[in-house]
């Protein structure tokens, strides 16, 4: 009974209470229509008769004729317009809902591929879920804004405890011949707690929940992230109905946002690294996935004029060049560093400057995020292109909070295997000297 409420029950219940501030958003006071983009949408539910009217935006459209083919988003605000009428809460409870439900899908990712492609101790059922419930944690503080009071401390001092919390020695001679011995794996196990944890707690969506138009990317991110689950499953176990729901959840995506049709690419790569485990079930799901995008890139310039409508033309950046920087920059965060040295120059009357220094330490420590990419290359690997894909059309966009979204569970797969890989190196450094230590 008791393992049985840890792998099912407990984490629900812990993802649940990580959102619950979120819940502040739902019941702001933020009437619908103060914002030009929520009014526009209200008009047109209210001007095609709400729920009755269902149809028209299957067939064209969405609410705010600029271009785009949202019927799975139209049918979702229609549901809420049918419930709610002009109370705002309601739309903003189903945005938390969605929110809290993404949390869920993205502990079940972490934990599927934990098992698949992270090193020994974390391969095993309770490391795995307890690093996947951290991920699950740590998204739903993210959306639901709750992470201020962490920000305001450095994270060098989040380093300082991790050091003394996970038993180093707190006498002067134990920390030099400590140091002397491992002061290698010391360096690189800090420098990608250091950017890791960074991100992490720096990442946040202020908005996500209140701004109802927010529902696109709330709602496509939920489904692709259960779809990818049931890809998942049916790889696994090869039941029929995970298949049929993953199909299904993609589509519904797909008609959410444009965003879902990246998953293209995730799913071609996943089936070639477990070509050999899944046989030929991992080729169906590619297939399915590929057969969806394209229906749905059909139905669009199908009902849909191919022409790029003037919101799209005024969204777009004025160069290409902006937008794979800003691309780059996202991915590999220690290149907006450069365009600080560029301005500075290389001058020793910076480091009178605390941000000199931070700036430095924080380059000496990105050595430690290239050698844990290196040793964990496949969990990277994969989850740097989930970010990166999915961001990819964004980039060459004007940016707003929700872009950020479906990318941002990638990300944080990403820093969160950093900040764990970062641990357990030290960990390792301690275990040497009894000869039980880990290859991470």
């Amino acid at each position: 009974m008791q393992p049985r409420f840890w792998q099912r029950s407990l984490p629900v219940l812990v993802v649940l209470f990580a959102n619950l501030p979120g819940l502040v958003q739902v019941v702001a006071n933020a009437p619908l229509r103060t914002d030009t983009d929520t009014a526009a949408m209200l008009n047109a539910m209210r001007d095609t008769g709400g729920i009755a009217g269902w149809w028209r935006w299957f067939t064209g459209d969405w609410f705010l004729h600029n271009g785009f083919y949202r019927p799975t988003t139209c049918l979702s605000l229609l549901l809420d317009y049918t419930l709610y009428g002009e109370t705002g809460w309601g739309y903003r409870l189903t945005n938390w809902l969605l929110a809290l439900l993404t949390a869920l899908g993205s502990y079940g990712l972490l934990r599927g591929f934990a098992h698949r492609w992270l090193s020994p101790p974390l391969t095993e059922e309770r490391h795995a879920q307890a690093f996947a419930l951290a991920g699950a944690v740590i998204l739903s503080l993210q959306q639901t804004n709750a992470l201020h009071s962490v920000q305001r401390l450095s994270v060098w001092w989040w380093i300082l405890v991790w050091l003394l919390v996970t038993g180093y020695p707190h006498s002067l001679p134990a920390w030099k011949s400590r140091l002397r011995a491992h002061w290698w794996q010391i360096g690189l196990g800090i420098g990608a707690f250091f950017w890791g944890w960074d991100r992490l707690v720096h990442s946040d969506f202020e908005r996500l929940i209140v701004w109802v138009p927010s529902r696109t990317a709330l709602l496509a991110t939920c489904l692709t992230v259960w779809s990818l689950r049931s890809f998942l499953h049916w790889g696994e176990t090869g039941r029929t109905r995970y298949l049929l729901a993953a199909g299904l959840l993609d589509a519904g995506a797909c008609g959410a946002y444009e965003q879902p049709l990246t998953a293209v690419p995730l799913v071609i790569v996943l089936a070639f690294a477990v070509r050999r485990e899944w046989r030929w079930r991992a080729w169906v799901a590619p297939g399915i996935v590929v057969a969806i995008a394209l229906a749905s890139v059909a139905l669009r310039l199908t009902l849909l004029p191919p022409t790029i409508s003037g919101y799209q033309q005024q969204q777009l950046r004025s160069s290409p060049t902006l937008a794979t920087r800003h691309l780059l920059q996202t991915l590999v965060p220690v290149l907006t560093h450069y365009q600080y040295w560029k301005t500075t120059g290389f001058d020793p009357y910076l480091f009178f400057f605390k941000d000199a220094w931070d700036t430095l330490a924080a380059d000496l420590a990105f050595v430690g995020v290239l050698v844990a990419f290196w040793r964990w290359r496949r969990w990277f690997g994969w989850w740097l292109l989930w970010q990166g894909v999915t961001y990819l059309p964004m980039s060459f966009l004007h940016p707003f909070e929700h872009y950020y979204y479906l990318p941002q569970v990638g990300q944080n797969a990403v820093d969160l295997a950093l900040v764990a890989w970062g641990m357990l190196l030290l960990r390792d450094s301690q275990r040497q000297e009894s000869g039980r230590s880990f290859a991470y």
